[in-house]
């Protein structure tokens, strides 16, 4: 028969504790990783929404306007542009929405589709399946890139996002 051997609290507390203080110590350094990050993503984000604007409306002074942005050359309004995002297949996908001064899609621009898969669902931010969206100005159905229909219907739901709030805060 075998001897039954004798637990002894140093063999449970010592591994445990082992356990707790690496955890600890890997939760501080990724806590740490986030608030050295936190900013510069966000600038960059800032930055590219700022581009995207700028592609959109060329050499427009904007005007923050909380859920949107109003663009004037030489004081004459020439449209407005909607930052909105949506869930695509691999995360948001998040887009910049040009819009005339009645309400018409005049382009949109990709923000950030970094999670959709590449070759596949990051086709959403090429011209071809972005022009789609041009001269639309009621709920928008899309032609899906095949294999790639979530990632399509995410933009398309980023876009009707955008005319949503045009429709609610614009043109009242």
């Amino acid at each position: 028969m075998a001897e039954r051997k004798k637990l002894d609290l140093k063999e449970i507390f010592f591994p445990t504790l082992s356990l707790f203080v690496i955890c600890l110590v890997i939760a501080g350094a990724l806590a740490g990783v986030n608030a050295v990050t936190k900013e510069p993503i966000a600038a960059n984000e800032k930055s590219g929404a700022d581009i995207a604007r700028e592609g959109i409306f060329a050499q427009a002074s904007f005007e923050n306007c909380g859920d949107y942005y109003i663009a004037r050359k030489d004081g004459e309004l020439l449209g407005y542009c909607i930052d909105s995002q949506a869930q695509g297949y691999g995360g948001p996908i998040k887009i910049t929405v040009g819009l005339d001064a009645k309400g018409c899609v005049v382009k949109v621009q990709v923000i950030n589709c970094d999670g959709e898969t590449p070759g596949l669902g990051q086709k959403v931010k090429e011209e071809g399946f972005l022009q789609q969206f041009i001269g639309k100005k009621d709920a928008v159905q899309v032609d899906s890139i095949a294999s790639a229909t979530y990632s399509s219907q995410g933009a398309a739901d980023a876009v009707n996002k955008a005319l949503e709030i045009y429709r609610e805060v614009i043109a009242q």
